[in-house]
């Protein structure tokens, strides 16, 4: 039985791994989304200054729209990335409780291995204890 609790908690272990890599991934996602929202807002920034420096050229409220749209689709991105990084989190959690439940059984069986062994010992003590005063005192 506790080979078995061994061989659980290594799968649990390589799960939590696998989640984890899972949690990188989407963290490397989020990343370059917040970097896309910047660069899209310093572009914002400079075409409104040419926008003001140069009024005859180009149209900046079509640009604006075309900006607003751009946003509204990098932030729904990056909402749906973040409840995917929740979602993640959630499972490494609760992987997380079921290994240390694994752990906590594993030490509990080892305690009580252990305290049946030591109760074992003293009982053959005793019991040449007791042996040697009957011997001693038989005369």
């Amino acid at each position: 039985m506790k080979s078995s609790l061994k061989t659980l908690a290594r799968i649990q272990k390589f799960s939590i791994d696998e989640q984890r890599k899972l949690l990188n991934e989407q963290l490397d996602v989020e990343k370059k989304i917040l970097t896309a929202l910047a660069a899209l807002e310093d572009e914002l920034v400079r075409e409104k200054k040419f926008a003001e420096e140069n009024p005859r050229i180009g149209d900046f409220g079509a640009y604006y729209k075309r900006y607003q749209a751009k946003r509204e689709e990098l932030e729904r991105a990056l909402a749906k990335v973040r409840q995917k990084i929740e979602q993640i989190r959630d499972v490494i959690s609760d992987m997380f409780k079921e290994q240390k439940t694994y752990e906590i059984v594993d030490k509990n069986r080892a305690a009580a291995q252990q305290k049946d062994e030591e109760q074992k010992m003293q009982k053959t003590l005793d019991e040449i204890g007791t042996n040697a005063y009957i011997k001693n005192h038989k005369h």
